[in-house]
């Protein structure tokens, strides 16, 4: 059906790569990637419009333990927005997690439609291996800057852990991340060996794709056998495994409407429309009933398709969020696809790079640059924030949408998701899924994921030192095994195990 004048479009794309280190911030590549989005839009006067510069939050501004001492801007879209000439009404800064860039677009595309914005531009970037290099080599950078303009910042967002789960070591992404990784392998019914091998051989093609990117950060392609040889992090990844944040990587998308697009001049031929979006968030990790699944990625990704009114069978370019292997296997799984090389366009977080929160601006580029240059007529995005926690998927094509994004639903209701029960005071519980963390190559600590015979469910881990029991646990499957717990005398949701019958 012919598009409306106020019908939403991707009308550029940019992206830029620094594969050696400089002295340049975060906000120096965000500014380049919208300078390329510009010029690929095939417009003059586009610059002028732009009513609104959205920049998705980087990690040094997402946490503290992420903080960096070289100083930030106290406005990041003013910041780009002085540096490509932009006089933007509205700045906007994001909330944490690797799924802002699609929501962000589904939200800006629903303002377009109803007339609250006239042209947009979106855009992140990370610096961080600059900043890791600057810090190795004694040399300060200064990337404080100092702006009055107004500007939006939406915080942090949902924080995605309970208490028992903080407390108990879950700390870190990787740990969260290998919980479900374990429970998607018991779940299958494969050994250690084989699980790993199979995770090996689908990342070796994520890792070919990313050789031939001209925008990846490690273009280096990694055999099954590198892969396998690195430095474990804990029992089941390596370091080749795992999203890589040690990235100077940008991106943009111009975002405006059909009719603001032909009055600047822009070609139709830059036009790519959204077809179908969900989004929604999970419940903490602990209590999904099966760990090894989402069921709300699968709802997302479901409800995407048939709001586009297409199945899996006509979608010719995919990108699903790959900080680790199961985030692409919780889609492919569902989905009943093998997680082959299909699932990426750049190659993937491990060796595309992880630009903290903004991947998906670069999977979102690549996907219109594939799209107006003719490879491929459909396109199906995929964002992850959190851990496994907050998805958001699009359907993407050249042809013209019908859909009124100012009123159609998008967010699917975390309610309607069932949930355990956490026990919060467990004496006793049966294993159902681990992770074992390794420092420096050595086995430190196992925390665990267990069921009561009632039902419910806790996390807890084991003594600080207690090598007996890690060596238990990588000597024979742990699954299945009874553990008795205690909790810790002084910190509060802190509870030690060990296996029932050695106590």
């Amino acid at each position: 059906m012919p598009a409306t004048d106020n019908t939403p479009v991707i009308v550029g794309a940019g992206q830029c790569v620094r594969r050696e280190a400089t002295t340049e911030a975060p906000v120096d590549l965000a500014a380049e990637a919208c300078q390329q989005a510009l010029a690929a839009c095939g417009s003059t006067d586009a610059l002028e419009a732009i009513d609104t510069i959205a920049l998705v939050k980087t990690f040094a501004d997402s946490i503290s333990i992420w903080a960096t001492d070289a100083g930030t801007s106290n406005n990041p879209p003013q910041s780009v927005a002085q540096r490509i000439g932009a006089a933007p009404r509205d700045r906007i800064y994001s909330e944490t997690g690797g799924n802002e860039p699609q929501s962000l677009l589904v939200e800006f595309f629903a303002d377009l439609t109803a007339g609250r914005r006239d042209m947009v531009l979106l855009a992140g970037a990370e610096a961080i291996r600059n900043e890791r290099s600057a810090r190795r080599n004694g040399i300060k950078l200064d990337w404080a800057e100092s702006h009055d303009e107004p500007m939006e910042d939406r915080g942090f967002g949902k924080f995605v852990a309970n208490d028992q789960e903080v407390s108990n070591g879950l700390v870190m992404p990787v740990y969260y991340y290998q919980l479900i990784e374990q429970a998607r392998r018991l779940r299958l019914g494969q050994d250690r060996a084989a699980y790993l091998r199979d995770m090996a051989a689908m990342l070796a093609e994520f890792s070919e794709v990313a050789s031939s990117n001209p925008h990846s950060q490690f273009p280096l392609p990694l055999t099954e056998a590198d892969i396998l040889g690195a430095e474990p992090i804990t029992d089941l990844y390596t370091k080749r495994m795992i999203a890589q944040d040690s990235v100077n990587q940008g991106a943009a998308l111009l975002l405006t409407t059909v009719g603001t697009a032909r009055k600047l001049g822009i070609p139709e031929s830059r036009f790519v429309y959204l077809h179908g979006a969900a989004q929604g968030i999970e419940i903490d990790l602990s209590l999904r009933p099966d760990p090894s699944r989402s069921e709300m990625a699968s709802r997302v990704v479901d409800a995407a398709l048939a709001m586009a009114a297409t199945d899996v069978a006509h979608i010719d370019l995919w990108d699903i969020y790959s900080c680790f292997p199961c985030a692409v296997t919780a889609i492919s799984d569902h989905l009943g696809l093998a997680p082959d090389a299909r699932f990426t366009l750049t190659g993937g977080l491990p060796y595309f790079g992880g630009p903290g929160n903004n991947y998906s601006t670069h999977a979102l580029a690549e996907m219109w640059s594939r799209l107006t240059s003719g490879h491929g007529k459909t396109a199906l995005i995929h964002a992850n924030g959190g851990v496994m926690s907050k998805h958001a998927a699009g359907v993407y094509s050249t042809e013209p949408a019908g859909i009124s994004w100012d009123t159609v639903a998008t967010v699917i209701d975390t309610a309607l998701l069932a949930a355990r029960e956490q026990e919060a005071s467990p004496d006793q519980g049966t294993i159902i899924s681990y992770s074992i963390n390794y420092v420096a190559g050595d086995p430190v600590q196992a925390i665990v994921l267990c069921d009561t015979d009632e039902g419910r469910r806790f996390v807890c881990c084991s003594d600080p030192g207690d090598r007996d029991t890690l060596a238990a646990m990588l000597a024979s499957e742990p699954a299945g095994r009874r553990v008795a717990v205690r909790p810790h005398p002084d910190q509060e949701h802190t509870l030690h195990f060990q296996f029932a019958e050695l106590t």
